[in-house]
């Protein structure tokens, strides 16, 4: 079976979306061509270059908080993902898109419009990281004359430019919204947070052919690293439940 793939941000809940990939690679699934935002960004990046599920999962256990959260001293922003970038360009070595295996699409979202641009040409590493700013937290990302800020905040669940190809989509999202008490200002941002990405996900819904959404990562916190072999988990065991219902809307 072939079909185009989207995937949603969603902090590292995004290993969610590693163990749906491990579950479609052994079922001989084969992706020609990604879209992600944010988090499903950087996985749709690790696919586009060739990398299997093992190594995405890799990545992520080896990821440190202290190099996700860098202060941003003096900046706009809290923190800067310039670690995040060095390690990922340490890890695959690519500087456009012409050298990736199969067509990538990053959504940003360009901050002076506020609208989604869906990214196919120039540096992939760069535009990834600067799908994955969730501003106010990170810096916004400048590059040329423009500065980007998390595809999430315009489309998270970014199907609209896999509609051109052949193969029928299947989009993942990771965002279900979780119960918690709204008890520190921190809490109150990342629900809200998880509120407008999930908004803009639900679009998505109206135009892929098969749509997943991850229910085991509801209750994770986007940046718990203690949780992400869970996510894994879910990503992998829910779509094995799911697959025969989903598959027969893919072929």
């Amino acid at each position: 079976m072939k079909i185009t793939l989207s995937l949603s941000g969603g902090g590292l809940r995004g290993a969610a979306h590693v163990g749906a990939i491990k579950f479609l690679e052994e079922q001989g699934v084969e992706v020609t061509a990604i879209s992600g935002s944010s988090a499903g960004a950087i996985v749709g990046l690790f696919l586009a270059n060739g990398l299997k599920s093992v190594d995405m999962l890799d990545f992520l256990q080896n990821l440190e908080k202290k190099e996700l959260f860098v202060w941003a001293s003096g900046d706009i922003g809290l923190f800067k993902m310039e670690k995040v970038e060095q390690k990922l360009k340490e890890i695959l070595k690519v500087e456009s898109f012409d050298e990736l295996k199969i067509p990538f699409h990053i959504c940003v979202t360009n901050i002076a419009t506020g609208e989604s641009e869906y990214i196919h040409k120039g540096n992939p590493i760069e535009y990834t990281v600067a799908s994955s700013t969730i501003t106010p937290l990170f810096r916004a990302k400048k590059i040329g004359e423009k500065s980007y800020i998390d595809g999430g905040f315009s489309d998270n669940l970014p199907v609209k430019p896999m509609k051109k190809y052949y193969e029928k989509n299947l989009a993942i999202n990771i965002n279900p919204l979780r119960g918690e008490a709204l008890d520190s200002f921190k809490s109150l941002m990342i629900r809200s947070i998880l509120i407008m990405i999930r908004s803009n996900s639900m679009p998505a819904k109206k135009l892929t052919d098969a749509f997943f959404e991850v229910k085991g990562v509801a209750n994770m916190h986007l940046f718990d690293f203690t949780e992400i072999e869970s996510a894994y988990n879910a990503g992998y065991n829910e779509l094995k439940e799911q697959w025969n219902k989903l598959s027969q809307k893919l072929v």
